[in-house]
């Protein structure tokens, strides 16, 4: 049992981080087409791939994060922009002390409990930034609805909150699958949506 609950939330980590951060860079890029992202089967199968050989190798997980709004803000939409920032993260190796002085955190005190508390001065305004170019996609939902808005704004607290996009995103599922059930609009929620409500119940549950 411990074990497929490990494999459950692995998968469901991987799964649905790259899929939220598919959704938000895609919306952004405007390449959403009525609801759906072109060739995602790619992009999901690209990550994928990373995901198993870096566990092959014993490294963080290679697959695509949020920051790539960066560049798609400046206006990328092809992997060129991602070559250019493998090229200069490979040239930032040579600068890692230095970006360690800082980048890895700095301590600024201590809290009631005695232990350190510490700041990540050059990390924090980037992905501040990052997340507030993708907040203008909340202006799409149907803020008439609470069926949608609800979920949605579960989605958004939840994922800074929690520290996770997945756990983000399970929240949402879970609000949307119980707002539609409970306003007898059942019929408008696709069935794997409730499949995937209750598995995240149930991983909530049980981790």
């Amino acid at each position: 049992m411990r074990v497929a609950t490990a494999l459950f939330v692995l998968f469901y980590l991987g799964l649905f981080d790259t899929v939220g951060t598919l959704v938000g860079v895609g919306q952004q890029a405007k390449l959403v087409r009525d609801g759906k992202l072109p060739r995602a089967g790619r992009a999901l199968f690209s990550a994928a791939t990373g995901t198993t050989l870096a566990g092959g190798l014993g490294t963080t997980t290679v697959t695509c994060y949020i920051e790539s709004a960066a560049g798609v803000s400046e206006g990328a939409r092809t992997g060129l922009a991602n070559l250019v920032t493998g090229a200069l993260l490979l040239a930032a190796m040579f600068f890692s002390p230095l970006a360690s002085m800082i980048g890895g955190g700095v301590q600024v005190g201590l809290d009631a409990t005695g232990n350190p508390i510490v700041r990540h001065p050059t990390l924090a305004p980037a992905l501040i930034v990052v997340g507030s170019m993708m907040l203008k996609v909340v202006r799409e939902l149907e803020w008439e609805d609470p069926t949608e808005y609800l979920p949605a704004f579960l989605t958004i607290v939840g994922i800074p909150l929690t520290f996770s996009i997945a756990s983000g995103i399970a929240f949402g599922f879970i609000a949307y699958a119980v707002g539609k059930l409970a306003t007898g609009r059942w019929r408008e929620c696709p069935v794997l949506t409730y499949v995937f409500a209750a598995l995240f119940v149930v991983q909530l549950l049980l981790v």
